[in-house]
Protein backbone atom coordinates (compact mmCIF):
# COMPACT_ATOMS: atom_id res chain seq x y z
CA UNK A 1 0.00 0.00 0.00
CA UNK A 2 2.80 2.38 0.95
CA UNK A 3 4.66 1.54 -2.25
CA UNK A 4 1.55 2.41 -4.30
CA UNK A 5 1.26 5.75 -2.49
CA UNK A 6 4.94 6.51 -3.11
CA UNK A 7 4.56 5.60 -6.78
CA UNK A 8 1.48 7.82 -7.05
CA UNK A 9 3.29 10.75 -5.36
CA UNK A 10 6.29 10.21 -7.64
CA UNK A 11 4.04 10.25 -10.69
CA UNK A 12 2.39 13.47 -9.50
CA UNK A 13 5.79 15.08 -9.00
CA UNK A 14 6.95 14.06 -12.46
CA UNK A 15 3.74 15.37 -14.05
CA UNK A 16 3.06 18.66 -12.24
CA UNK A 17 -0.03 20.56 -13.23
CA UNK A 18 0.63 24.25 -13.91
CA UNK A 19 -1.66 27.16 -14.87
CA UNK A 20 -1.92 28.11 -18.53
CA UNK A 21 -0.63 31.66 -19.16
CA UNK A 22 -3.36 34.09 -20.19
CA UNK A 23 -1.74 34.82 -23.55
CA UNK A 24 -1.72 31.10 -24.37
CA UNK A 25 -5.36 30.77 -23.33
CA UNK A 26 -6.26 33.56 -25.77
CA UNK A 27 -4.21 31.96 -28.55
CA UNK A 28 -5.83 28.56 -28.05
CA UNK A 29 -9.28 30.19 -28.07
CA UNK A 30 -8.41 31.92 -31.34
CA UNK A 31 -7.15 28.67 -32.88
CA UNK A 32 -9.79 26.24 -31.61
CA UNK A 33 -12.74 28.38 -30.48
CA UNK A 34 -13.66 29.79 -27.07
CA UNK A 35 -15.96 26.84 -26.34
CA UNK A 36 -13.33 24.22 -27.15
CA UNK A 37 -11.77 22.02 -24.50
CA UNK A 38 -8.35 23.41 -25.42
CA UNK A 39 -9.45 26.96 -24.60
CA UNK A 40 -11.31 26.05 -21.41
CA UNK A 41 -8.47 24.19 -19.68
CA UNK A 42 -6.93 26.55 -17.11
CA UNK A 43 -4.27 24.07 -15.98
CA UNK A 44 -2.22 21.47 -17.78
CA UNK A 45 0.19 18.66 -17.00
CA UNK A 46 3.18 18.04 -19.31
CA UNK A 47 1.28 15.19 -20.96
CA UNK A 48 -1.68 17.46 -21.60
CA UNK A 49 0.63 20.16 -22.99
CA UNK A 50 2.10 17.66 -25.42
CA UNK A 51 -1.33 16.72 -26.71
CA UNK A 52 -2.31 20.38 -27.11
CA UNK A 53 0.95 21.34 -28.83
CA UNK A 54 0.59 18.47 -31.29
CA UNK A 55 -2.81 19.89 -32.20
CA UNK A 56 -1.27 23.34 -32.60
CA UNK A 57 1.37 21.94 -34.96
CA UNK A 58 -1.34 20.27 -37.04
CA UNK A 59 -3.10 23.62 -37.31
CA UNK A 60 0.17 25.34 -38.29
CA UNK A 61 0.64 22.77 -41.04
CA UNK A 62 -2.81 23.59 -42.41
CA UNK A 63 -2.15 27.35 -42.23
CA UNK A 64 1.10 26.96 -44.16
CA UNK A 65 -0.64 24.94 -46.88
CA UNK A 66 -3.46 27.49 -47.14
CA UNK A 67 -1.36 30.68 -47.09
CA UNK A 68 2.26 30.16 -48.15
CA UNK A 69 3.21 30.02 -51.82
CA UNK A 70 6.98 29.68 -52.20
CA UNK A 71 9.78 27.58 -53.69
CA UNK A 72 10.26 23.97 -52.63
CA UNK A 73 13.55 24.72 -50.85
CA UNK A 74 11.90 27.35 -48.68
CA UNK A 75 8.93 25.08 -48.01
CA UNK A 76 11.19 22.23 -46.89
CA UNK A 77 12.95 24.57 -44.46
CA UNK A 78 9.59 25.69 -43.06
CA UNK A 79 8.56 22.09 -42.47
CA UNK A 80 11.91 21.36 -40.81
CA UNK A 81 10.86 23.81 -38.08
CA UNK A 82 7.53 22.06 -37.62
CA UNK A 83 9.27 18.66 -37.62
CA UNK A 84 11.75 19.78 -34.96
CA UNK A 85 8.92 21.03 -32.75
CA UNK A 86 7.05 17.76 -33.23
CA UNK A 87 10.12 15.64 -32.43
CA UNK A 88 10.69 17.61 -29.23
CA UNK A 89 7.35 16.38 -27.91
CA UNK A 90 8.84 12.88 -27.65
CA UNK A 91 11.21 14.12 -24.93
CA UNK A 92 10.45 14.67 -21.27
CA UNK A 93 11.89 18.19 -21.31
CA UNK A 94 10.18 19.25 -24.52
CA UNK A 95 9.84 23.02 -24.17
CA UNK A 96 13.34 24.08 -25.35
CA UNK A 97 13.12 21.91 -28.48
CA UNK A 98 9.59 23.07 -29.21
CA UNK A 99 10.58 26.73 -28.90
CA UNK A 100 13.62 26.13 -31.14
CA UNK A 101 11.45 24.61 -33.86
CA UNK A 102 8.87 27.38 -33.73
CA UNK A 103 11.56 30.08 -33.65
CA UNK A 104 13.14 28.46 -36.71
CA UNK A 105 9.75 28.47 -38.43
CA UNK A 106 9.21 32.18 -37.64
CA UNK A 107 12.62 33.19 -38.99
CA UNK A 108 12.28 31.11 -42.16
CA UNK A 109 8.84 32.60 -42.78
CA UNK A 110 10.60 35.98 -42.82
CA UNK A 111 12.85 34.70 -45.60
CA UNK A 112 15.76 32.57 -44.36
CA UNK A 113 17.42 30.87 -41.37
CA UNK A 114 20.30 33.11 -40.19
CA UNK A 115 23.68 31.53 -39.47
CA UNK A 116 26.13 33.65 -37.48
CA UNK A 117 28.21 30.78 -36.11
CA UNK A 118 31.39 32.09 -37.73
CA UNK A 119 30.91 35.61 -36.40
CA UNK A 120 33.72 36.66 -34.07
CA UNK A 121 31.97 39.50 -32.28
CA UNK A 122 32.33 43.22 -32.55
CA UNK A 123 29.98 45.60 -34.25
CA UNK A 124 27.23 44.00 -36.33
CA UNK A 125 27.16 44.75 -40.04
CA UNK A 126 24.28 46.77 -41.44
CA UNK A 127 22.74 43.72 -43.09
CA UNK A 128 23.06 41.53 -39.96
CA UNK A 129 19.30 41.08 -39.63
CA UNK A 130 18.49 40.92 -43.32
CA UNK A 131 17.01 37.59 -44.40
CA UNK A 132 16.89 38.37 -48.13
CA UNK A 133 19.65 36.09 -49.42
CA UNK A 134 17.25 33.81 -51.33
CA UNK A 135 13.89 35.61 -51.16
CA UNK A 136 12.20 38.71 -49.78
CA UNK A 137 8.94 38.85 -47.87
CA UNK A 138 6.31 41.29 -49.15
CA UNK A 139 2.78 41.89 -47.92
CA UNK A 140 0.24 42.94 -50.55
CA UNK A 141 -3.17 44.24 -49.49
CA UNK A 142 -6.33 44.56 -51.54
CA UNK A 143 -8.75 47.41 -50.70
CA UNK A 144 -10.92 44.93 -48.78
CA UNK A 145 -7.92 43.75 -46.78
CA UNK A 146 -6.96 47.35 -46.01
CA UNK A 147 -10.48 48.00 -44.74
CA UNK A 148 -10.21 44.92 -42.51
CA UNK A 149 -6.85 46.22 -41.27
CA UNK A 150 -8.46 49.53 -40.38
CA UNK A 151 -11.16 47.64 -38.49
CA UNK A 152 -8.45 45.73 -36.60
CA UNK A 153 -6.67 49.01 -35.84
CA UNK A 154 -9.94 50.45 -34.51
CA UNK A 155 -10.41 47.47 -32.19
CA UNK A 156 -6.82 46.88 -31.06
CA UNK A 157 -5.28 50.29 -31.66
CA UNK A 158 -5.02 51.41 -28.01
CA UNK A 159 -3.35 48.10 -27.13
CA UNK A 160 -0.72 48.30 -29.89
CA UNK A 161 -0.17 52.06 -29.66
CA UNK A 162 -2.25 53.23 -32.63
CA UNK A 163 -4.83 55.84 -31.63
CA UNK A 164 -7.13 56.75 -34.51
CA UNK A 165 -9.05 59.99 -34.28
CA UNK A 166 -12.19 58.23 -35.50
CA UNK A 167 -13.22 54.60 -35.75
CA UNK A 168 -13.27 53.09 -39.23
CA UNK A 169 -17.00 52.32 -39.17
CA UNK A 170 -17.86 55.91 -38.25
CA UNK A 171 -15.57 57.10 -41.03
CA UNK A 172 -17.11 54.65 -43.51
CA UNK A 173 -20.59 55.88 -42.55
CA UNK A 174 -19.43 59.46 -43.16
CA UNK A 175 -18.07 58.45 -46.56
CA UNK A 176 -21.27 56.63 -47.57
CA UNK A 177 -23.36 59.67 -46.70
CA UNK A 178 -21.26 61.69 -49.15
CA UNK A 179 -20.51 59.18 -51.90
CA UNK A 180 -23.34 56.67 -51.66
CA UNK A 181 -23.11 52.89 -51.73
CA UNK A 182 -22.18 52.26 -55.36
CA UNK A 183 -18.50 53.22 -55.07
CA UNK A 184 -16.00 50.63 -53.83
CA UNK A 185 -13.45 50.53 -51.06
CA UNK A 186 -10.64 51.65 -53.37
CA UNK A 187 -12.35 55.04 -53.71
CA UNK A 188 -13.05 55.07 -49.97
CA UNK A 189 -9.37 54.52 -49.14
CA UNK A 190 -8.30 57.37 -51.41
CA UNK A 191 -10.86 59.62 -49.72
CA UNK A 192 -9.77 58.40 -46.28
CA UNK A 193 -6.12 59.16 -47.02
CA UNK A 194 -7.03 62.73 -48.02
CA UNK A 195 -9.59 63.32 -45.24
CA UNK A 196 -7.71 61.63 -42.38
CA UNK A 197 -4.04 61.65 -43.46
CA UNK A 198 -2.63 61.15 -39.94
CA UNK A 199 -4.85 58.16 -39.27
CA UNK A 200 -4.01 56.64 -42.66
CA UNK A 201 -0.27 57.13 -42.08
CA UNK A 202 -0.53 55.61 -38.60
CA UNK A 203 -1.81 52.34 -40.06
CA UNK A 204 -0.25 52.14 -43.55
Amino acid sequence: MKQKRRAKRGKQRSNPVAPVPMGMQVQLARLFGSDSLEAKMDNRSPAQWKRTLRRVLSEMDRYIKANVETDDVHLSFLYSGLAAAYESLKDRDFWPGYVEGMTRLALILMGDYPDHRKRKGGRRQEDHYQLARCRTIRYIQTPNQKLNTLAAATAAGPIIGINLSKGVFDVLREFREQAGFKVGYKVFLKWYREKYPKDYAAVF
